[in-house]
């Protein structure tokens, strides 16, 4: 039997970490979770595309931000971006007005994209986002700032989320880093 020892992001147990971090930004939309002790010398893209996707799940990399070696490795089939359940973005270059990703069905909104958008950085910048909603406490607002990420992104994500439960999730990566904000939050810039 053949015996291939991948690194890092590549193994289960590595995967497994990543995805309680991811876990808890979800239930936390705003928290920026550090994956740096998880990932090696892999990005927070690629470790959060490793963890989550399959054969099973479909992916469409507009910005073509996976290398062609890496990508091998997810073995996630590729899609159009109107029926990809993934869709890897540039968070720096806004949607054009023919990006529609899929936002589920009333029978079955579990089917809406999550789009992945990779930013320069989590926690700083001068784009700063205020959430609300499931996940932050009633009486209080989680802010956070960004840079490298297009407003547009945000502007567009209330159209995707208005009927809601249809909609999108994001996850927003930097370098080592990611923040999820799931369809249930609202978000206004200031």
């Amino acid at each position: 039997m053949l015996k291939v020892d991948l690194p890092g992001i590549w193994q289960d147990e590595v995967q497994q970490q990543i995805f309680r971090q991811l876990l808890s930004c979800m239930s936390n939309p705003g928290t920026i979770a550090d994956l740096s002790l998880s990932l090696g010398e892999s990005t927070a893209l690629m470790g959060v595309l490793a963890t989550l996707l399959d054969n099973t799940v479909t992916l469409h990399d507009i910005h073509t931000l996976v290398p062609e070696g890496k990508r091998r490795f997810l073995n996630s089939p590729t899609a159009s971006l109107s029926e990809a359940r993934f869709i890897v973005a540039d968070g720096a270059i806004a949607p054009d007005t023919n990006f529609n990703p899929n936002l589920g069905t009333l029978a079955s909104p579990e089917l809406g994209a999550t789009i992945v958008l990779q930013g320069r950085q989590l926690g700083s910048g001068k784009l700063t986002l205020s959430l609300t909603g499931p996940g932050i406490p009633s009486a209080k607002e989680s802010k956070v700032t960004l840079n490298g990420f297009d407003d547009a992104w945000f502007s567009r994500r209330q159209e995707w989320v208005s009927a809601f439960p249809l909609g999108i999730d994001l996850i927003l990566v930097d370098a080592t880093q990611v923040m999820i904000i799931p369809r249930t939050t609202q978000i206004n810039t200031v």
